[in-house]
């Protein structure tokens, strides 16, 4: 980078042999404090208890967190080597290790670690181990899990602080340390203040930032905290850790010996000449409730305002900014492997953070916009994308969807947005480019959505297959039909989809096409439109002349290589087998029929033991209308083949699921009968494991040794709860007074069904 900057010296050794000679462990300290916490609130509440009696439980005492308390006294000696630390291998790992063993607790070791690291950004957010250690402190500075942000410069929500918060901040005597000295109140200044220096140092140099591998991460973590927003991450992810000794904090594998880096002449090779890991369109983002420093404080927001301005050219603090939306700079950073994702970050952040124009960030209801990001939990087997927040008409976001496409307000006709239509046509063929196409689909409120649509000529037939047969727009298109709104849109996606599924092109395993079908299927299934034409094209794509015989080549089953291996699946054809099955019912017969007939026993339970297969091939059956017909009939069906492999299910990881889910479906006694009896049969070995005495209690294997009449009224009692919390969970999903109607006389006639099968019984 051209940019001058300040580079900190290298670190002394005798600080990284100190820190060699700290056991670090992440996990170990989240245990350590869980444990000291929960001894503190059980001996407080005994101190509380207004009972006599002198014999009171003893409670095993319970030492503070030694690594808690080891990582706030290392980041006292390393207090001013942060910027040489961050800089070395070992160095900047340890440094992530104590930020994430103390900062989430203590605010003043925020305080401590982002003044660590001022006048010395720029450097380290192009460094290949300082940029994590930005990263990190970053990320993990705008909120505390322990912390009511004493001495951040004030959160704005003092008078209504969290209880436990509060509790953790006092169990851990943390509150008084945050207080600081007053040597360290001289020299350490507020979070705010912090953060605004941060800020100021970054933003000359936010454009050459924005294309660099490593400072697009750091801007990215910036953007967020600027504006109270933070990465929703998993929790399998948030809780990864380990000791430092084995790399448990390492970014990436251990690396061997260097060898000699290949050169590639030509930048748009091997995806854009950049390993870039982008997540960003697919990324979960939430507010803060009480972040640890006042976010609508106007130097904060101006903070922002900046970084978007130097970034996109829009100055979002001047309410008269119309300026016309041209190709430019900012079409070659929505292309940019580094710089496509941060503006993904920043359309996101003002989606969730920015209402109206002329809603202030501090005023925004910030409950109701992370409502929308929590309601659907993403379904990773049947690859469904969990709903997303949609921005508003007008907005901040809007302003930028608008200047990222060059979209003209002065014309009215949207068919007439020529300039709009080549940039989306542009973005369409480009990998990050398309990947912003994506998530405007995905956030677009539904007018400027049908706007998009019409500029693009997404509907349009021909523009439709050219999008579908080029190697990346194809991608857009999956998305489109994912993200259809109305039924008149559905009903135009499908006229355009059924030609290249009928001449086979998307069926076609070797043109990689699979995942259009699979779309279109989905969203037949959601609109309960285009059904039929959907199957009649899928026959005349396969020249086949029944359904049924569409569905090994769906699927595609592969014998596994050797024993105990995986069987192979098509991933996109076994989803959309499960869509397939969302039909009506009277058109999933032919596809009950292929899945049952054409495929052995043997097949069958491989599929039952795979997790793509289970989920989204016998899951399809279980979960359909199993009361009525043809549902009812392949139910039992599918037990007969399994007929004797029930206790081998039951010990399996992912086969077990589907005996549970069996054993709940079927409709008479007598063949939940059949299952207890075999399953008794096994009973000690499926006692020597988990997953087997979870089917021994769910299918109550031992109430049925006791006596058929235990056995039966266990089972009658389970289907009852079965059948109580199905009724509930329908009861607030449904939306519309129609629906609440069907829904009721659907549940009348399964009860019928239940009590009739009952007294046949």
């Amino acid at each position: 980078m051209e940019t001058d900057y300040n580079r900190p010296r290298r670190p002394n050794a005798d600080t990284l042999s100190y820190l060699k000679s700290l056991p670090f462990n992440e996990v170990a300290a989240r245990q350590e404090i869980e444990a000291y916490l929960n001894y503190q609130r059980t001996k407080k509440q005994q101190q509380q208890s207004t009972e006599t009696d002198n014999e009171e439980a003893q409670v095993e005492e319970v030492e503070y967190p030694q690594n808690l308390s080891a990582a706030m006294s290392a980041l006292d000696e390393i207090k001013n080597e942060v910027a040489s630390l961050a800089g070395d291998e070992f160095g900047s790992q340890c440094l992530e290790t104590i930020t994430r063993i103390t900062v989430p607790y203590s605010t003043i070791a925020a305080r401590k670690l982002l003044h660590g690291i001022s006048g010395y950004l720029v450097h380290l957010s192009t460094h290949r181990y300082g940029s994590h250690v930005v990263q990190t402190i970053l990320q993990n500075a705008l909120s505390g899990r322990g912390c009511a942000a004493a001495g951040g410069g004030g959160s704005g929500h003092d008078g209504d602080s969290d209880p436990d918060e509060e509790e953790i901040c006092t169990i851990l005597e943390l509150d008084q340390q945050d207080e600081g000295s007053e040597e360290e109140e001289e020299y350490l200044p507020s979070m705010k203040d912090i953060l605004i220096g941060i800020s100021e140092e970054l933003l000359p140099a936010a454009k050459q930032l924005a294309v660099h591998v490593c400072g697009s991460h750091v801007l990215r973590s910036l953007i967020c905290i600027l504006s109270g927003v933070e990465e929703d991450i998993p929790q399998h992810i948030l809780n990864k850790g380990g000791t430092m000794e084995g790399g448990g904090n390492r970014r990436g594998k251990i690396k061997g010996k260097k060898k000699k880096k290949k050169k590639f002449n030509n930048d748009n090779e091997a995806g854009g000449g950049s390993g870039v890991t982008n997540n960003a369109n697919f990324a979960c983002y939430k507010i803060v409730a009480r972040p640890r420093f006042d976010i609508s404080d106007s130097t904060v927001q101006d903070c922002f305002f900046s970084f978007v301005l130097e970034l996109t050219g829009i100055d979002l603090s001047s309410s008269d900014s119309k300026e016309q939306n041209q190709v430019g700079d900012l079409q070659q950073l929505v292309c940019n492997p580094s710089s496509g994702p941060l503006l993904i970050v920043i359309l996101r952040v003002l989606t969730l953070a920015f209402g109206k124009t002329d809603i202030n960030l501090g005023e925004t209801d910030k409950t109701k916009l992370t409502i929308d990001e929590n309601e659907t939990i993403n379904d990773f087997r049947l690859g469904i994308i969990g709903q997303q927040t949609k921005f508003e008409k007008d907005s901040f976001s809007e302003m930028l969807a608008k200047r990222i496409i060059c979209w003209d307000d002065t014309i009215q006709d949207d068919s007439e947005q020529k300039q709009a239509g080549e940039v989306i046509y542009g973005l369409s063929g480009e990998i990050r480019g398309s990947h912003m196409l994506e998530v405007l689909l995905r956030t677009s409120n539904d007018d400027f959505y049908e706007k998009m649509c019409q500029a693009g000529r997404f509907f349009s037939t021909d523009a439709f297959v050219e999008y579908a047969e080029h190697d990346v727009s194809n991608f857009v298109i999956q998305t489109l039909l994912n993200t259809v709104r109305t039924r008149s849109q559905a009903e135009s996606a499908i006229k355009c989809t059924e030609g290249i599924i009928s001449n086979g092109f998307v069926l076609n395993g070797d043109n990689r096409r699979r995942g259009i079908f699979w779309r279109a299927v989905e969203m037949s299934a959601k609109f309960r439109i285009g059904q039929e034409t959907i199957l009649k094209s899928m026959r005349k794509g396969f020249n086949l002349s029944g359904v049924s015989d569409c569905v090994p080549r769906l699927i595609c089953y592969q014998d596994p290589e050797n024993d105990g291996g995986r069987i192979g699946l098509d991933a996109a054809g076994a989803r959309t087998i499960y869509h397939l099955l969302r039909f009506v019912p009277r058109l999933c017969t032919e596809i009950l029929e292929g899945i049952l007939t054409k495929f052995s026993a043997e097949q069958l339970i491989s599929i039952c033991n795979d997790g793509l297969g289970s989920r989204c091939i016998i899951d399809g059956i279980l979960e359909g209308p199993t009361r009525q017909e043809p549902f009812a009939n392949s139910v039992k069906e599918l037990c007969t083949k399994l007929k004797g492999h029930w206790v081998q299910l039951s010990v399996e990881r992912v086969g077990h699921h589907t005996v549970k889910k069996i054993f709940l479906k079927l409709k008479f006694f007598e063949d939940k009968a059949a299952i207890s009896e075999e399953l008794s049969k096994g009973i000690n070995r499926m006692s020597g494991n988990a997953m087997g005495r979870k089917i021994i209690s769910e299918c109550a294997v031992k109430d049925y040794m006791e006596g058929e009449d235990v056995w039966r009224s266990v089972v009658k009692k389970a289907m009852e709860r079965e059948s109580f919390l199905k009724e509930i969970v329908e009861g607030d999903t449904i939306g519309s007074t129609k629906k609440r109607k069907r829904k009721r006389k659907k549940k009348e006639n399964d009860e019928n069904l239940s009590k009739k099968a009952l007294k046949a019984e």
